[in-house]
């Protein structure tokens, strides 16, 4: 039995690699192949001889193709340099924050983002990650909005349209009440006329039209909670835009009416709403 698996055995060289590549496109003759490969003649020819061996590709009458290990080892691989290049992008962001408060299928699938950049705060601008997030959520028609924390800043920006949809968890439904108990909020109905339901995932999260945006808690947070953004994360791709619908209504379907939490847990506020 061979020492390492059909997909090691590819990706460890470079040259075995590029021909796999190029063989996923199509069957493609040995000249062809040592034309475009960029490595000698001896290199070409001792990759080939050994996916041959390994029984990833096949060689007739001078043209070579993948055979169906070699085809699904080719998928494989791409996808593979698809997280590389996702990752190469910006590496200190996953280095320093945690992607385990995402849904696992839809972690497994963060490389579908494509192009993205992070918004940091910095010296000269300390909340500059807060006002991206902001500006792009106040500027989209009727976005769907996923909150872990209370922010009175994001509250008065969050799109006043009855399809804009919002879920936020309890911890932050319980600020925002002692707030208005405290007199921080003038009225508890101040909330923009938005779906809304409770949710447990603890990352932010917009979703518009063109772009998706989150923040994600850092590695060394004692909770995954997110009590204020010092990095947002924004991908205008179509395939991102797709990611995040697909996340959010994965979320929305799990979520709870909000109207029995307040009923059980806050019932002196909804009466003073209501007189």
């Amino acid at each position: 039995m061979p020492d390492t698996s059909p997909n090691e055995f590819v990706v460890t060289s470079r040259v075995r690699t590029a021909i796999v590549q190029q063989l996923a496109a199509g069957p493609t003759p040995t000249g062809e192949l040592l034309g475009e490969t960029a490595a000698s003649e001896s290199a070409v020819y001792d990759a080939l001889s050994s996916l041959e061996e390994r029984g990833i590709a096949v060689k007739s009458k001078g043209t070579w193709a993948l055979t169906a290990q070699g085809r699904i080892v080719a998928d494989s691989v791409e996808e593979w340099q698809g997280t590389e290049s996702f990752l190469e992008i910006d590496p200190a962001y996953w280095r320093t924050h945690r992607a385990d408060v995402i849904p696992d299928p839809f972690r497994r699938r963060l490389p579908e983002l494509g192009d993205y950049e992070v918004y940091r705060d910095g010296p000269g601008e300390p909340n500059r990650a807060e006002q991206v997030a902001v500006s792009r959520m106040a500027a989209a028609a009727a976005p769907d909005i996923t909150t872990p924390f209370y922010s009175l800043n994001h509250q008065v920006n969050v799109p006043d349209n009855p399809e804009t949809r919002m879920l936020v968890t309890r911890e932050a439904t319980d600020i925002s009440v002692q707030r208005y108990r405290e007199g921080h909020r003038e009225k508890l109905e101040d909330l923009p006329a938005v779906q809304m339901r409770l949710t447990a995932c603890q990352f932010a999260s917009v979703v518009g039209d063109e772009f998706v945006l989150f923040g994600l808690p850092t590695v060394d947070a004692d909770e995954p909670t997110l009590s204020d953004t010092s990095a947002t994360l924004v991908s205008e791709t179509e395939s991102a835009v797709k990611w995040g619908q697909e996340l959010f209504e994965y979320l929305w379907e799990r979520s709870d009416p909000i109207e029995p939490y307040m009923v059980e847990h806050h019932p002196d506020v909804l009466d003073s709403v209501g007189e």
